[in-house]
Parts: structure tokens; sequence; C-alpha cells
């Protein structure tokens, strides 16, 4: 985790991959990550923290990242990637925040929930909140009264593999004071200084790696045209969800059984649960469109975010690379659907382990902080217009979060969701998490101005997985006799 605790490390440059989610952030491409975890409080009350309790309990927990006590310093005139340096001003109250809700259901998380997706942290600060929400009743699924601690961090800190990680260390139970550390004097000069005299090297180090970048984008080429993957990286028709977002989103989940997953996935050889969840959504996105009146010309595409913990050696907080998966949604057999997805996500991971691929994405590591700036900078000025094609529709995510074993105050963890804000041309988004009990939680967020029937998208959402589980069930039925036949 890049924001990992480091003990002694008073100024800690950014890697350039997580510098970038600073300079794109903005109002229509908010880069914050969300968790949400649901503790089971109803023989645990003390788990139902006051504000000074709250506080005490976040205290004691400080040293577990140095998020948590630094903030993002930005170099003077832009000409090095931002460092991580003490925040003398840290008051832990300004991060930690308890609310009692008094209404029953998922409305009552909801409103705020959503209001907290779509408001811009303070990156003058250290980039998290803590938020207590006690008392909730009535949830769907979620039997008891609860307590849900929502974790609001900056990508810039931490992807979702590296927050799963934080979670799991700050609800274990076991507490990390933060260690002694005096602020860096005359920080702002130090930094201007180290990046005046580091400039011309930097330059220096980019222009020699342009030629091996190239080289490495035409053995790529080579490899594709070679037939080594299936490209995905194709334009098509946008949808109503790739425009500018409103500034306003709801969320909603919906569980899967997990063993209906698994007999889904087995139906299909080489399937994974990942390619099951393309093909839920692909299908009711398709739906969810028709009904609009917007049937899509052509396939969707989704970027499914992958992590590279395991191909790659990145000393950064965010190891993720981007799969654009086909979802084959013009395919109306579940199983047939299913299929070509799984050969599709097999393809788009060959593409994105090919070591000129990787070559050529390592681009980045060297590319200077005003050139990332103003690539930034022009993405905003991009007006997103509905008429120009697109290389995605939606994004889907598995992030491997759960609450197996996590406790607040002695409360037991009950559910965890995951949520991120949609952007500008991705205003509909799913992730999905493990379920207490073996099942799966998808997370839906949808800009509300393009999708103000969210709870219907859950029902088509439903309804697909309905669709696959009973072609599974009827392959499954139909097996004996195909091996009586044969």
């Amino acid at each position: 985790m890049g924001a990992s605790n480091t003990s002694g490390a008073r100024m800690a440059q950014l890697n350039p991959r997580d510098a970038e989610f600073i300079y794109h952030e903005g109002a229509g491409h908010l880069n914050h990550l969300i968790a949400v975890y649901f503790f089971e409080t109803s023989l645990h009350p003390s788990a139902e923290f006051t504000a000074e309790q709250a506080v005490d309990w976040v205290t004691a927990r400080l040293g577990c990242d140095r998020m948590f006590t630094q903030r993002v310093q930005r170099t003077p005139l832009g000409l090095d990637h931002p460092y991580w340096v003490t925040d003398p001003d840290f008051d832990v109250r300004k991060h930690v925040y308890v609310n009692k809700i008094s209404d029953t259901g998922w409305a009552a998380l909801q409103k705020p929930l959503s209001a907290l997706l779509t408001t811009k942290m303070d990156l003058r600060r250290p980039p998290w909140e803590l938020h207590f929400f006690v008392g909730l009743e009535g949830l769907e699924e979620l039997p008891g009264r609860l307590t849900a601690v929502v974790l609001k961090s900056h990508h810039s800190a931490a992807d979702g593999i590296a927050i799963r990680t934080l979670g799991e260390t700050i609800f274990s139970g076991k507490v990390q004071q933060a260690g002694s550390e005096p602020s860096v004097p005359f920080v702002r000069a130090r930094i201007f200084t180290k990046s005046l005299l580091g400039f011309p090297g930097r330059i220096y180090r980019f222009a020699r790696q342009v030629p091996g970048n190239r080289r490495a984008q035409r053995d790529a080429d080579a490899a594709k045209k070679a037939g080594e993957w299936v490209e995905s990286l194709n334009e098509r028709p946008a949808i109503r969800f790739n425009g500018k977002v409103s500034g306003a989103a709801s969320l909603e989940p919906m569980t899967m059984s997990g063993e209906q997953v698994r007999e889904i996935k087995d139906s299909v050889p080489g399937a994974t649960v990942n390619d099951v969840l393309l093909a839920v959504v692909g299908g009711a996105l398709t739906r969810y469109l028709t009904e609009k009146d917007e049937t899509p010309s052509g396939s969707l595409i989704a970027m499914v975010p992958r992590s590279v913990r395991k191909v790659e050696a990145w000393e950064s907080a965010n190891q993720l690379v981007a799969l654009l998966v086909d979802m084959h949604t013009q395919v109306k057999s579940p199983l047939e659907r299913l299929a070509l997805i799984s050969s599709s996500a097999r393809s788009e991971k060959a593409r994105t382990s090919h070591p000129a691929v990787r070559r050529a994405g390592a681009a980045v590591e060297t590319t200077p902080a005003p050139l990332m700036r103003l690539m930034a900078y022009a993405r905003k000025q991009n007006d997103h217009s509905l008429d120009r094609p697109r290389y995605q529709h939606t994004m889907v995510s598995n992030i491997p979060l759960s609450v197996e074993g996590l406790t607040l105050a002695g409360a037991p963890g009950a559910a965890v969701l995951a949520v991120q804000a949609p952007i500008d041309g991705d205003g509909l988004r799913h992730f999905m998490v493990a379920a207490a009990g073996g099942g799966l939680t998808l997370n839906v967020i949808a800009d509300t101005a393009t999708m103000p029937d969210l709870h219907h998208y859950i029902e088509l959402l439903r309804a697909s997985f309905d669709d696959l589980a009973a072609a599974a069930a009827m392959q499954t039925a139909d097996s004996p006799d195909q091996e009586v036949a044969s």
C-alpha cells in the first residue's frame, strides 16, 4: 500500500501512478474510494459509539497507516510529483464523525452515503474520513441493529486491495498508536529546491526512455497481429452513461447466492466468478437500454480493473491495469454469452500480461509531472459528447473485501460495501464484494440524472442472474442424458 506505515519516512514522494489521481481530481472526476463496514450491535451496544468514543477508538489506530497523519504536499510550480509530509495541523476530530440514524430501512443510510460519495475530499489535509452511523435497523438481508463504519479515502493513497488490508488491520481488535513524527521544517522550500535541481535529470531520463517505449509499442502491435490476443480496444457507440455526470448519485446493493454463482461458473469450462458478474451486468444493462428505446447498436464493453500485484513489482499504492472486456451483449443465449465473455477476459489478461504491453505501460513511471498535469488538464476539457464513440461503457470491479473476522468493540462484522463516485464518461459503476455466509454482494452506483430508477435496474440485474442460474441448472439436468447418448 503506497500509504502504508513507514517509520521515519517524514517526506516520501508519491509514485507517478498515484499522483495521477491527484492531477485528474475535479468536479466531474472525484477520485476517492468508500468502503462501508456493517457490524451487528444488538448484543454489543458498546459498539454504538459517541463522538468522543469514536475519536478515542480512531486515535488508538492512527499508526496503522501513514495516510492517517500525513497529507499531500504539492511541489511549487508543479515541477515534480507531490510528497507525503507530516501534517503539523492534524486534528483527528476533523476526520471522525458520528451520526445517529433514527429512521429505518436502506433509505435512511442511502442519503448520507450518496452525499459522502459525491463530496470532494479536501486534499490539504490527510486524505481520509471515518463516519460512524449508529442505530441502523430494518436493512434488507441484514436483520438486527447495526453500526455502519464508512472509510472514505483518496485513490492516491490506496487501491481496493490496499483498502482491504487496511480494513483488516483497523478492525482486528488491535491498537497501533501513531509514532511521534515532527513536521519537516521549511518543507515547501525543500521540496521546491529538490524538484528544481532534479528537473533536468527527469527530462533527460524521460527522453532516454522514448525509443524504448516506441519499440515496446511496435512489439505489442506485432504480438496483436500474430494473434496472441483478440483486441477489445475498439471504439463503440456511446450510451447514456458515457456523458458528463450531474454530481448526484444513488447506490443500492443486491446479494447473489454464492452457490448459484459457482453453479453458473462451473457450467462453462474455464469461466470465473468475474465472468459471471460480467454476464449478469451485460444482460441487465442491455435490457435497461432497450426499455429506454436505446438498444445498443453493438456489443457493450466493460472496464475491469485488474490487480497486478502478482505480476509486477510496482512501488505504488495503486497496482492496477484496466481490462476492456467485451460482454457480447448481442448474444441472447446466457451460457453462450458467458463462454464468449470468458474467452474475451482471458484474451485481455493475456494482453495486459504481455511483456511489450507492460513495458509500454511503464512509460508513466518516467513521465515528467508537468506533462502528466497537462494531459489531465486536456482530459478535463472533454465535453463527453455522446456523439463520439467510446472504448468502454461501464465499470465492473471485483474487490475482495470481506468482513470475515472483523469486529468493532466486540460487535461482529455483518456485511461490507465498496463504492466509488460516478465520473464523466462513466456514470454507472458496479462493485462486487464478499457477503457473509458465502454470498456475493453487488453494489451499483449510478448518476441519478441518467438512471433515476436504480431500483428497477437492480431488478433487471436479479432477472439477468436468474436467467443464468436457470440456464446452468437446465444444462446440469440435461448432462446425464448427454453422457448416455454419447
